[in-house]
């Protein structure tokens, strides 16, 4: 017999039977939810999978940028690497220059005392 809501209560399948929309519908009491028909579970699935392949993109998509952040990083890591580099080589050559100049002072000194005597 049917219960107040029209729908046929199964002892054995704990679910109650109805029609929805021309179509014969098992619901389950405890949530009080229609079960997905064949269609609807295979819709569910795909709209999951989608949602996945979505999901699975965007990761893909964000180590992506992360690498190319750390090579980024790296590059500018590099290039202050190398710009300390060419300042060592021109504080070496400011240094050589420096000591020359001085050896020239010193030989100029040395030829002054020279000429004097």
């Amino acid at each position: 017999a049917a219960n107040a809501a029209g729908r046929l209560p199964s002892k054995v399948l704990g679910l109650e039977l109805h029609v929805r929309d021309g179509r014969l519908r098992f619901r389950d009491p405890a949530t009080g939810r229609d079960l997905p028909t064949a269609a609807e579970e295979a819709e569910g699935r795909a709209t999951a999978e989608r949602r996945a392949d979505t999901a699975e993109a965007g990761q893909a998509a964000a180590e992506a940028g992360r690498a190319a952040a750390e090579r980024r990083a790296n590059a500018a890591e590099c290039r202050a690497d190398v710009a300390e580099c060419r300042a060592d080589a021109a504080e070496a050559g400011q240094a050589a220059a420096e000591r020359r100049a001085d050896a020239a002072e010193r030989e100029l000194a040395r030829l002054r005392q020279f000429q004097k005597s």
